[in-house]
């Protein structure tokens, strides 16, 4: 089965394409970017031993350092941007600031103004937001269900949804 090679910018927000053999959700494009998020989960994994901080976690430092290299050999390093991370806490803590990197995982205000398209992308699996809650090691995570929840950072067992800024002028693949 061949795959069909298409600009970025002509797919839809909601609509999925393919790079690096991960199948994306596209969000709405913006001065010729667009966010993307993993479809299905790249795997079970923990958040971090200790921490519920996701600038410090060993979660952060897998995507950067396994994930993203695959990513940028397929698009160009030049074609994943980077972006900002509020690292703003479920209840309400500031103290965790915000990173700047160009990959994450979602927070959990992404998750919530986007709650209608991840329902239409429904997983089978719980898989973590990059948002922390309490002074704790407790990170917000998401269902099957869809609804929020949280575990312990050190939980191995949440899937991995990664989200990065691509340009919208990248080629990208319809079928896997």
């Amino acid at each position: 089965m061949s795959s069909e090679k298409v600009m970025a910018g002509e797919i839809a927000a909601g609509e999925t394409f393919f790079v690096a053999g991960v199948e994306w959700i596209k969000f709405p494009e913006k001065d010729g970017k667009f966010i993307a998020v993993a479809k299905g989960s790249l795997g079970d994994k923990i958040f971090d031993k200790s921490s519920n901080d996701f600038s410090k976690s060993s979660l952060l430092k897998y995507l950067e350092k396994k994930v993203l290299p695959k990513i940028t050999a397929e698009i160009g390093e030049e074609n994943a941007h980077e972006f900002e991370t509020d690292l703003f806490s479920l209840d309400g803590h500031r103290k965790y600031g915000k990173i700047t990197s160009k990959i994450s995982l979602p927070t959990f205000d992404f998750y919530r103004e986007n709650r209608e398209v991840f329902d239409e992308h429904h997983l089978k699996v719980w898989w973590w937001l990059a948002t922390p809650n309490g002074e704790s090691c407790l990170v917000v995570c998401v269902a099957p269900s869809g609804d929020v929840n949280f575990y312990f950072s050190d939980y191995y067992g949440n899937g991995v949804r990664p989200v990065l800024l691509f340009s919208s002028s990248i080629f990208v693949s319809r079928e896997a």
